[in-house]
């Protein structure tokens, strides 16, 4: 009886100690199943799939521009990310930077800004793995050391042997060793509709850890939300690997001596920190301008970094073009006139007047390049201060 009374007892504590450590340490089923509610649509132009709040009335496709009402979003639940980048900029803030990037431009229309058509601007957190990672291995290379070296040479035309120096590379084999940590962003949105330059933009983000905030519904408000569609070891091989080793490859180079390098080989081990599932915010919208669409692009925590496609005003484009032309033709031409009338009127020393001759092509050829420079130049300030000046009327 009383070993039975003791194995009861004994029971009980260790399932109590089960449950303390469950609860002070939980699993990674109980991590994932940790879900958020969405609206989900699929964009009947390019067939991405967007999930948004479902607060929001009305949305557009970040990937090509289309407007879609919701009422024909099903409900999804997604899985609650390790953590979020909030917009740091507004959409006031992006408007504006948007429209200074174009009133920029050597041959964006003079009208652009006037006649410019942003339909709906919606921002998109887009889905990233955050790798934090620790490398260590060896590189080897074949350094290349510069020397100045001093030969003798016949000169036919001076008739002896003259001194002469040149450059000559000493090769030696070199190694090494190379560590440290590094950050990588990558993509995890790949699916229909999504253009692949979005995810090489967005590989550009840059943020401190300390700026990742937990998930929390007020984030996400009126943004538009991609979902996760690559786990985190297909995209480490896909897309987070590259970067590490393009990071590795440029820290082992800075570390070859030498002046020059060739033959350079470099052997890396990896060992990740666990990823981190992360929303990250972009600014990505498509406008029009005449009937076609273009877009651009913005991170969503600075507006130093845009890209993205303006149109081009091809009168212009082949006004500057012919421009050149002509101030070539005729530069070339008179510089060859002007070469050989310096060189016929003084004909009676042929080696001096050759030398003076030629200095006269260059010295015309010169000329010709900064008036070519000048009145290229000339056009295209006069198109963007009339941009700047549209742009600060609708600033005002």
């Amino acid at each position: 009886m009383i070993k039975i009374i003791s194995f009861f007892i004994i029971t009980l504590e260790v399932l109590w100690k089960i449950q303390l450590f469950q609860n002070w340490y939980p699993n990674k089923n109980k991590m994932e199943i940790q879900k958020i509610q969405l609206k989900k649509i699929s964009c009947s132009s390019c067939g991405a799939e967007i999930t948004f709040d479902p607060g929001t009335q009305m949305t557009n496709c970040n990937f090509c521009g289309s407007k879609f009402q919701i009422e024909a979003a099903i409900d999804s639940r997604i899985n609650k990310p390790d953590g979020i980048l909030p917009f740091k900029i507004a959409q006031k803030q992006y408007e504006n930077s948007v429209f200074e990037w174009l009133s920029e431009g050597d041959y964006t229309p003079d009208d652009i800004l006037n006649t410019t058509v942003f339909e709906s601007v919606n921002g998109v957190y887009l889905p990233m793995w955050f790798y934090k990672v620790r490398y260590h291995g060896n590189w080897s290379a074949s350094s290349g050391y510069d020397r100045i070296e001093e030969y003798s040479e016949w000169s036919e035309s001076e008739k002896k042997t003259i001194r002469k120096t040149r450059t000559v590379i000493d090769w030696r084999p070199s190694s090494g060793q190379c560590n440290g940590d590094i950050s990588i962003l990558a993509f995890a949105g790949v699916g229909k509709g999504i253009k692949s330059d979005i995810a090489i933009y967005s590989h550009g983000t840059t943020f401190a850890r300390g700026e990742l905030k937990n998930y929390d519904p007020k984030y996400t408000m009126g943004f538009n939300i991609l979902n996760f569609t690559t786990d985190e070891n297909s995209t480490w091989d896909s897309l987070g690997k590259i970067q590490a080793d393009s990071k590795v490859e440029i820290d082992a180079k800075l570390r070859i001596p030498g002046d020059r390098y060739k033959d350079f080989y470099c052997d890396v081990i990896y060992d990740q920190e666990k990823p981190l599932s992360v929303y990250v915010p972009f600014w990505i919208t498509y406008y029009k301008y005449k009937e076609t669409e273009y877009y651009v692009y913005m991170d969503g925590t600075t507006t130093s970094r845009i890209e993205g496609l303006r149109p081009e005003d091809q009168a212009r484009k082949d006004l500057i073009k012919y421009l050149k032309l002509k101030i070539w033709i005729f530069g070339i031409l008179g510089g060859f006139l002007s070469g050989a009338f310096v060189y016929e009127k003084y004909i009676q020393e042929p080696e001096k007047n050759l030398f003076f001759g030629i200095i006269t092509i260059i010295g015309v050829l010169v000329v010709t390049y900064i008036i070519q420079k000048f009145k290229v130049n000339k056009i295209l300030n006069e198109s963007k201060f009339r941009r700047k000046e549209i742009l600060n009327k609708l600033r005002n």
